[in-house]
């Protein structure tokens, strides 16, 4: 019998963050997984930046946010001699004058000014549609989401603390203080499976949904950006005048296969974006997994204090993951109170008699 501290379920962004976390504070973690290549994680663009970008406001408390994830990104390069983090210039493009006037008001509130760069961007790129320019937002960044997890995942495996198999909930035996998995012991487990939560029978009463999302790589000769483009599409740079461009959200299509409707939909918004005809070279689909209240699920389960739920991040998961990654391990090691804001007992009425 193997003796652990902590299973985790799930090796997405959340999964991952919250071992390499656990990890660094000593303790003793086994990751279960079925590889999968199109969980949302693996297709997600990698992107964060401080703000919603479509009222100019910034993100639920993003500055208690910033600091864990900059944490986070330096101790794992470290750990594996290895750059994962790119920060990169975001360009919010504006499309009127009324755009630019607000984002001037805005950029004057005391939680924005650090976020947000008052001075307008001539569009300096001639194939980019971009008349009233852009607001340039600060603290924006890239990360490797592929390479972060792979790399940790061969770390696992080489240590002897991973498997590679669909979790199978009938196979798990609850004890007072720990609890078996097949061959594997732990004082606890920490469920971190994304939309797959829904089938989590001790997880299922909460409101997670499973929202499609669809993004493409296309190469765009000549169009030469570097920066971190938003408008009603997202343009990352990947080098060499290729690009990610995404992404759609379908909140009623359930299965994760690429569809020739989201891919014309983003063509259409590149078409209005760039004056060049680009060269797809790659589709992805996946289901995010998101809250109805906008809002992450941690917790414990209300009748076992020893299984616990880390889910829900939604869009946000790489700025938020290292935040609520550490404050779930300070509920669990130290009994800590959560934030009630993502606390799943604010759900305590969905619960099954």
């Amino acid at each position: 019998m193997k003796v652990f501290d902590y299973i985790i379920v799930g090796q997405g962004i959340a999964g991952t963050v919250l071992a390499f976390q656990l990890r660094l504070k000593g303790k003793r973690v086994f990751v279960i997984d079925k590889h999968r290549d199109d969980t949302s994680s693996k297709i997600a663009p990698g992107t964060y930046n401080p703000m919603v970008l479509k009222r100019f406001t910034p993100c639920w408390k993003v500055e208690d946010q910033l600091t864990p994830l900059y944490d986070f990104l330096d101790a794992f390069e470290t750990s594996f001699n290895t750059s994962i983090h790119v920060p990169l210039k975001l360009w919010r493009k504006f499309t009127s004058i009324q755009e630019q006037n607000l984002w001037l008001e805005k950029s004057d509130h005391d939680r924005l000014m650090p976020f947000m760069n008052p001075s307008f961007i001539s569009n300096p790129h001639e194939d980019l549609n971009a008349d009233f320019g852009f607001g340039e937002v600060k603290k924006s960044g890239w990360v490797d989401f592929l390479k972060l997890i792979s790399i940790f995942k061969k770390r696992l495996i080489s240590e002897g603390c991973f498997l590679d198999e669909e979790f199978d909930y009938n196979s798990m035996t609850i004890k007072q203080r720990s609890l078996i998995y097949k061959s594997i012991s732990a004082q606890k487990i920490i469920f971190c499976e994304g939309h797959r939560l829904t089938n989590n029978p001790f997880f299922n009463y909460l409101p997670l949904m499973r929202t499609k999302g669809e993004l493409i790589t296309v190469k765009l000769d000549g169009l030469n950006v570097e920066e971190l483009i938003k408008s009603n599409i997202t343009l990352l740079p990947l080098g060499n005048d290729v690009y990610k461009v995404g992404a759609t959200f379908n909140w009623n299509d359930k299965n994760e296969l690429c569809s020739v409707k989201a891919r014309q939909e983003l063509l259409d918004k590149l078409k209005e974006l760039v004056n060049i005809n680009p060269v797809v070279i790659n589709q992805y689909a996946g289901l995010r997994p998101t809250v109805k209240d906008r809002r992450a699920l941690l917790g414990s389960n209300p009748n076992h204090e020893n299984i616990f739920v880390f889910n829900g991040l939604g869009t946000r998961g790489l700025l938020m993951s290292p935040y609520l990654a550490l404050q779930l391990i300070e509920f669990m090691e130290k009994g800590v109170p959560l934030d009630p804001e993502v606390d799943i007992k604010r759900y305590k009425n969905e619960i099954p008699c």
